[in-house]
């Protein structure tokens, strides 16, 4: 896999559009209608430039597709998809969202970042999110975002975090791609004969606790789900990745 080099705490959006078209008004009203949110803005303005607190918020629109075919590239791996390369390279235009703040927490920059890259999924001609080396639908988007409608404490993992696939003639595994902009390192899972949708639901589980607990996982240690499980962690160059990553071993 080529990877796009993640930072912590870079929480970078591109919204492909079919079209060369956007509405801010629509963005703000939406919004507020699905969160609740009132985003400062000028009504003069033609990009979106808000001050949250500690938090700022831009989003603009980009008249052109996304730099060197980087979406299409990345949407190859979008498993879950069938689509999703022949509807990224439609895209003429995409929404640019970004949110910053050094002083703000991690998780408010993130969750401020997927509730507005949701309600702009709600602009005519919205096709796709791509973000962090990965392109989501906008319907599998949309859904993990809606979790924080029910609990604004549960955290849109799926969002945040994909949980790529990789195989050899050896082995199968699934990897995580997005840990590192929440501090953390990636995390692979390789196993032989597994079901390749029951190593996700694994890594799945792992990733939850390690956010919603801020846990660090570090080499040698062990990890479990009951009081007699007792699953190896290894940190070594990643299979999947660049850079290094915590291999955990997958219960028999």
């Amino acid at each position: 896999m080529n990877e796009k080099k993640v930072s912590t705490g870079a929480f970078v959006a591109s919204v492909l559009l079919s079209q060369n078209e956007w509405d801010i008004k629509k963005l703000i009203s939406d919004c507020k209608a699905d969160w609740n949110m009132d985003i400062p803005y000028d009504n003069n303005a033609e990009m979106l430039v808000a001050f949250m607190g500690d938090i700022t918020l831009a989003v603009t629109i980009m008249p052109t597709p996304v730099p060197n075919q980087e979406a299409e590239h990345y949407a190859k791996a979008n498993y879950m998809w069938k689509d999703a390369v022949e509807m990224t390279k439609s895209h003429k235009a995409h929404i640019l969202v970004s949110v910053l703040g050094k002083d703000a927490g991690l998780f408010e920059k993130g969750k401020l970042f997927t509730k507005v890259v949701s309600s702009c999924l709600k602009q005519k001609g919205a096709i796709a999110v791509y973000t962090d080396g990965a392109v989501f639908e906008p319907r599998f988007y949309c859904d993990a975002a809606s979790v924080m409608q029910q609990d604004d404490d549960v955290l849109p993992i799926l969002d945040w975090v994909w949980f790529g696939v990789y195989q050899t003639k050896e082995y199968a595994g699934i990897y995580t791609y997005g840990m590192r902009k929440f501090g953390k390192e990636e995390m692979e899972v390789y196993a032989e004969n597994a079901d390749l949708n029951d190593v996700r639901n694994f890594l799945l589980e792992i990733v939850t606790y390690v956010l919603d607990c801020d846990v660090t996982l570090k080499d040698g240690e062990t990890i479990g789900f009951s009081e007699d499980q007792k699953l190896d962690i290894t940190l070594s160059d990643a299979i999947a990745l660049e850079g290094k990553s915590l291999k955990i071993k997958y219960p028999k």
